[in-house]
């Protein structure tokens, strides 16, 4: 989230803001694919999550970041009935190996210091899904912004 801020009582940021973020970090380059945040941020909501999803989407429609395609995160968590887990609806699934689920939960506990038991390592999913395109026009319609929960 670059240095925008991730809390749980976030405020709107301007649009302005979040898109000089993402481009000072991605424009300038070509890429053959970015994985950014769904348009609900994973789960019911995360209002930083969802404003990241619709800049790179409409950055990307603008031509203000350059790739061939862009996957969007597709988890769901039944409003907060349960962790995230990949949608029903997502493009691609993958389960990860061992090796690899273990090594991203050690980088949640260990890199970013959160504890074993936190919320944020027990949503560290086996399975990841993801929206997949390879065209700007696409993923703007699965982008659109949703209504916040309640």
């Amino acid at each position: 989230m670059a240095d925008m801020d991730d809390g749980p009582d976030q405020a709107p940021l301007e649009v302005g803001q979040v898109q000089e973020t993402i481009s000072r970090l991605l424009a300038g380059a070509s890429y053959n694919l970015i994985l950014t945040h769904g348009p609900n941020g994973e789960y019911t909501w995360h209002r930083r999550h969802a404003e990241c999803c619709r800049t790179v989407v409409e950055l990307w429609r603008s031509g203000g970041i350059d790739t061939r395609r862009l996957w969007l995160f597709a988890y769901e968590d039944g409003g907060r009935a349960y962790l995230p887990r990949v949608r029903a609806d997502a493009d691609l699934r993958d389960v990860l190996a061992d090796n690899v689920w273990l090594e991203k939960r050690r980088l949640i506990t260990d890199l970013y210091g959160f504890g074993p038991d936190s919320w944020e390592t027990r949503t560290t999913p086996r399975e990841e899904g993801f929206w997949c395109f390879d065209s700007a026009p696409a993923a703007v319609k699965r982008a659109a912004p949703r209504e916040q929960p309640s």
